[in-house]
């Protein structure tokens, strides 16, 4: 059984999360209520999957050697602190800013332009969703499937666009990659030029 403590003002309260606990909580919740938390759960997982989609941006220009961010590394950094000092800099980038760079690397045209909808959904996810008013308490059953709705489309549209992430790294020629059951092997491209250096 796993249990999380809340800080709540000056005391913490502990709570106790268990598949038989969390089903009583469900069974005493009305109909409403219970499309309420559904709906809760689908923008949290919306949003895990939008931070997927990031997070393999992230990753994958993290992993190129083609890529370079703009900030200097020193020359005394070993290959460790630079890959370090990289991904600090791909983190604290926007998504706007990334996609910026990839588009001076090769990226195809109609990769690029997948890219910047993709930025699209997730910019109207993070900053207009709400501008709506798509408020869980002030929403009846039907509004709340349709938004339900929208909000699992956005999540369907954030894990592909993960999953095309290195696909289109591939394809700018930025990575090598082998197809292997299920997936890809991605390999950087200049991963064997500075085997001297080991």
């Amino acid at each position: 059984m796993l249990e999380a403590g809340v800080r709540l003002g000056i005391g913490l309260v502990k709570h106790k999360f268990s598949p038989d606990s969390v089903s009583r909580e469900l069974e005493q919740l009305s109909d409403i209520d219970l499309l309420r938390a559904h709906y809760c759960y689908q923008i949290g997982s919306t949003f895990v999957a939008c931070a997927l989609l990031e997070d393999s941006v992230v990753t994958s220009m993290l992993i190129c050697d083609e890529v370079k961010i703009a900030h200097v590394l020193g020359a005394d950094l070993s290959k460790w602190e630079e890959l370090v000092v990289k991904q600090k800099h791909l983190h604290a980038s926007t998504l706007g800013s990334l996609i910026s760079l990839l588009a001076k690397h090769g990226i195809l045209p109609s990769d690029l332009a997948y890219l910047r909808w993709l930025k699209s959904k997730r910019d109207f996810f993070v900053h207009r969703f709400f501008q709506t008013g798509p408020w869980p308490g002030d929403l009846d059953e039907q509004q709340i499937d349709g938004v339900c709705r929208t909000l699992g489309a956005l999540e369907i549209i954030f894990r592909r666009g993960a999953e095309r992430i290195i696909p289109i790294f591939g394809r700018a020629k930025l990575i090598t990659l082998q197809n292997v059951a299920g997936g890809y092997l991605a390999i950087n491209n200049s991963l064997f030029d500075d085997l001297g250096d080991l």
